[in-house]
């Protein structure tokens, strides 16, 4: 999901969570699985070690070199992707500083101190960077009391997401919410006081719009963590799409774009909050496909659209890309020109530039020009 693709994801200070062991481990499996089938005995004088040891080598080899050739394949598809966004948007374009401002982390900071989270700090510090980074680049255009509350909520949600919190505290976070009584973890009492705030910078339908789905992003995510992977048919479509709105976070980050103080007429952006969700999500997806497939994961958004509709990895990638494209295409339409277009620029770039430039998501590896 997006808040566990965003988590330790570190700009200034590479934080790779992947191991190069961890890569290697499946094919090693086969390796495994492929000797312990093979009857290496023999009556025949003529067998020898040497022959044992030379075609086990030979599979071996040949599972390296279909293991480099799928590697090479999804690197392909994973790069013609992102330059394609690129060249048909020009979000690139936009790109500014990856350094967050020292007030917004300071009150930042100084927030989530205030709570006594009992977070060991190495991991507090992991989720902290996690928020500023996002409001260093998708954020940037907003008011400094905006940046603070988007940076505060997606260190809350990152670490909940991550199971900092107890599951007995997690599954008991919504219905507390609704009955006003404290969590059964600071970590979620800064959640909540969180949500309060957001009437600050923002208003109206913007202000419920995100209370509404930090609840349902907490919801959805104790459901897919108690129920696990479901199986999935030709008809399951809606279900991918319904829950990956629900636990994606994406309705919040699309109504941070748009303050009261510099966007103030809610009509004027409206029509462009449920497409600024969805691009958060595909965005997320098409830049996250080279290190989940270098990971070998399978549960993905791109592998249950594949499964789906029928498709094969690599079309249902280029349909994450062209709704990436249409997307950005039509919220400019539907914006026209004003501070509510600029400040969607600086957020499409933004998000865009977080995705690149985070060391999370390994695309230096496959597009070395932009670093």
């Amino acid at each position: 999901m997006l808040l566990n693709r965003l988590l330790a994801a570190n700009i200034n200070v590479p934080s790779v969570c992947y191991e190069e062991s961890d890569l290697h481990a499946e094919h090693l499996d086969a390796k495994h699985e492929a000797h312990s089938d093979i009857d290496y005995s023999s009556d025949s004088d003529s067998s020898s070690t040497e022959d044992v040891v030379s075609f086990r080598n030979l599979i071996g080899l040949s599972i390296e070199l279909t293991f480099k050739q799928e590697q090479e394949n999804y690197a392909t598809l994973a790069r013609s992707a992102i330059l394609d966004y690129f060249e048909n948007t020009r979000v690139h374009e936009h790109f500014g500083s990856l350094t967050p401002h020292p007030d917004v982390e300071r009150q930042m900071r100084e927030r989530i101190a205030s709570f006594n989270l009992g977070i060991a700090p190495k991991v507090l510090e992991r989720y902290t960077q996690t928020g500023l980074d996002i409001v260093a680049t998708a954020f940037r255009h907003t008011p400094h009391d905006a940046q603070v509350l988007s940076a505060i909520c997606t260190f809350c949600t990152a670490a909940f997401d991550d199971g900092v919190v107890s599951m007995e505290a997690s599954l008991q976070f919504t219905q507390r919410f609704i009955d006003r009584v404290p969590q059964l973890h600071p970590l979620l009492d800064l959640y909540v006081d969180t949500m309060v705030k957001m009437r600050g910078p923002y208003a109206g339908y913007s202000a419920s719009a995100m209370v509404a789905n930090c609840l349902d992003f907490g919801n959805a995510e104790m459901f897919t963590r108690e129920a696990g992977a479901l199986d999935l048919g030709p008809d399951s479509g809606a279900y991918i799409e319904y829950m990956r709105m629900k636990e994606g976070f994406s309705d919040c980050y699309a109504c941070f774009i748009w303050p009261h103080a510099t966007c103030p007429d809610s009509k004027r952006f409206i029509q462009a909050i449920y497409g600024a969700a969805n691009f958060i999500n595909v965005v997320n997806d098409m830049f996250s496909f080279y290190k989940e497939e270098k990971a070998g994961e399978t549960w993905t958004y791109v592998h249950n659209f594949a499964k789906v509709h029928g498709l094969t990895i690599p079309e249902a990638l280029q349909n994450v890309k062209e709704q990436a494209i249409a997307v950005v295409r039509r919220i400019r339409n539907v914006l026209g020109e004003g501070p509510e277009r600029e400040a969607w620029e600086s957020f499409a770039a933004g998000y865009t530039q977080f995705h690149l430039m985070t060391a999370r998501y390994q695309l230096k590896e496959i597009l070395p020009e932009y670093f």
